[in-house]
């Protein structure tokens, strides 16, 4: 239980970071915010601002949609999804303009880790933007290439952390996913199909447990694939 107390602490931290009441004051500035559940045995979550509910039962794998959050301190609270008396983070937290993802994975018993990029891209009409967020708590540093021509989208990505935003030209694509190496051609471990398509933009995941026999849940390593909002979507 205490485990979990803290992982929820730690994940609550981070979707505060993106929870939101529905409406603003006049005078204040909007945050677009979501959050992704990436912790494979964390429990689904409900998270209040100022006593309204705002995230609901976002479990595992699961990306809330964007909310509408005015600037400024907040209230939060996040309890166990459908148990409201079950508070497991409770805090005031800053929130800023503009529009965020926050991506939470690791492990309840060990490392868990958040991150929480802006969501800026701008592709053109004929191109697609794509980042990589490492969230796979047993799995190395990793490389990702194109199968076909063997190019390199992202270099050297180790947990915790998330890429900035590469754009290619829009299409269906094989990634191979492979122990981050020198010379980019390590072992690979996962080969994950995207299809990206002209203007938007994509946050892809990596979750999951490489040893599923060693792992507290059978959550086999894998690469989810969610699409963001672009800068262009608030023009």
């Amino acid at each position: 239980m205490l485990a979990l107390a803290l992982a929820a602490v730690v994940l609550g931290s981070m979707v505060v970071a993106s929870a939101g009441v529905a409406a603003a004051q006049e005078d204040q500035s909007d945050a677009e915010v979501r959050i992704i559940h990436a912790v494979p045995d964390g429990p689904a979550v409900d998270v209040y601002v100022d006593d309204e509910l705002v995230f609901e039962d976002v479990a595992y794998g699961e990306a809330s949609d964007y909310q509408s959050v005015p600037e400024g301190t907040q209230t939060v609270t996040v309890t166990r999804a459908n148990d409201s008396d079950t508070v497991v983070y409770e805090d005031e937290i800053a929130v800023e303009s503009g529009q965020t993802t926050v991506a939470v994975g690791g492990e309840v018993a060990g490392d868990i880790a958040a991150v929480a990029p802006s969501d800026d891209a701008a592709p053109s009409d004929n191109e697609s933007a794509v980042r990589l967020a490492h969230l796979a708590p047993d799995a190395p540093a990793v490389d990702v290439t194109v199968a076909e021509t063997g190019d390199v989208l992202f270099d050297d990505v180790e947990f915790g952390n998330a890429t900035e935003y590469e754009t290619v030209p829009a299409g269906e694509y094989e990634l191979e996913v492979r122990n981050a190496t020198d010379d980019n051609d390590g072992e690979v471990v996962q080969t994950v199909n995207v299809t990206v398509e002209d203007g938007e933009a994509y946050t892809a995941v990596a979750t999951g447990f490489l040893d599923t026999e060693e792992a507290p849940v059978d959550e086999q390593f894998t690469v989810e694939v969610y699409e963001d909002q672009t800068a262009n979507d608030t023009e």
